[in-house]
């Protein structure tokens, strides 16, 4: 029998030592060695890579403590939705036990937690950071939209949605609005 994958991309953890860290049902869970994990149950090795990686963030634990958690299990459940929190194709943990950078996660907040940036990823591009309505354009963008739907699902003007390409080319260093659609892809906003 010749059986040929095509370099199909499998989710990480389901058959590999990678981690995927993700929330269901207001639960964080993770993916790792093909079996599905809720935190209480997280492997010690998983809990260990987490631990040491919140011992090099004092940022991200004074936030979690103003934000009233003072507990190591809340502090570390709220560390994970914050960083890694979204279901994705790229693992958070990768086989040899390393941390990948935090992912963007779209929680509800943005724009108006006093911790975003600081325990969560922010959108950082070359010549700035993101705002919440500069994402929600590339977003759009990516599932390439049109000007007039991308403007009556976001309720702004034709206007302002030039104004924010025109600030997202800015801040991408892209010259050319096209282009928005692949950063949009680059930066897993949107996937195929």
């Amino acid at each position: 029998m010749n059986l040929v994958d095509h370099n199909q991309r499998i989710p990480a953890g389901i058959v590999d030592g990678s981690v995927e860290f993700f929330i269901f049902q207001a639960e964080i869970m993770c993916m790792y060695n093909g079996k599905r994990y809720s935190f209480d149950d997280f492997p010690s090795e998983v809990i260990a890579i987490v631990n040491a990686e919140m011992e090099k963030d004092p940022i991200a634990i004074a936030c979690l403590i103003a934000w009233g958690m003072v507990d190591l299990a809340t502090q570390m459940r709220q560390f994970i939705a914050c960083k890694w929190g979204g279901y994705d194709s790229n693992p958070d943990i990768s086989p040899d036990g390393k941390i990948q950078p935090a992912e963007y996660i779209e929680c509800g907040r943005r724009g108006m937690c006093p911790y975003e940036g600081k325990l969560c990823s922010s959108i950082k591009l070359q010549h700035g950071i993101l705002t919440k309505s500069e994402v929600a354009v590339l977003k759009c963008l990516g599932e390439c939209l049109l000007d007039k739907e991308i403007a009556d699902k976001l309720n702004i003007s034709e206007h302002t949605l030039r104004h924010h390409k025109d600030s997202i080319c800015r801040k991408s260093g892209l010259e050319r609005k096209p282009a928005l659609v692949g950063l949009a892809y680059k930066l897993g906003l949107v996937t195929f």
